[in-house]
């Protein structure tokens, strides 16, 4: 795993976890190496701490993180085909709307893991461009995620 930097630590009395890997590869690497259990949290109900939570079954799809929001709204992941592409879109039609030379571009923003990018549509419009940390205070949505338990 090349980028340890980005984890983040939630501490409870006999245990920590460990979040924000990029790939669901990343945590099984770093599970291994640090001898932890791979575990499935949630950051529901506006949490800012994890609970036990496997809703989104992340160890069954092999995917780091998923997002959880109301039924009307479509997310659409960075992985996902037309991600690219679509996202591109958005940037054009942002410059168009505001005649703006150049928006900041979310896209190339070096401290946002590529992986991490979603885009949300509702009723067929974008809604917003977004990351998995910022879902959880933007949009009040449940975030699903892997983590590696460890003892304290």
């Amino acid at each position: 795993m090349e980028n340890k930097e980005r984890l983040q630590e939630y501490h409870y009395d006999d245990y920590k976890v460990v979040t924000n890997f990029e790939t669901y590869e990343d945590a099984v690497q770093y599970a291994a190496e640090t001898g932890g259990e791979m575990v499935e949290i949630g950051f529901v109900d506006g949490s800012d701490n994890p609970l036990a939570d496997d809703t989104a079954q992340l160890m069954n799809i092999k995917k780091p993180f998923r997002v959880g929001l109301d039924p009307e709204y479509t997310v659409y992941y960075s992985e996902d085909e037309g991600f690219q592409e679509m996202a591109q879109n958005i940037l054009e039609e942002m410059k168009e709307l505001e005649d703006d030379t150049l928006p900041e571009d979310w896209i190339d923003d070096q401290n946002i893991a590529t992986g991490d990018r979603i885009i949300i549509v509702k009723d067929g419009e974008i809604n917003t461009v977004t990351t998995r940390e910022r879902i959880k205070y933007l949009m009040r949505g449940n975030l699903y995620e892997i983590a590696v338990k460890l003892p304290n």
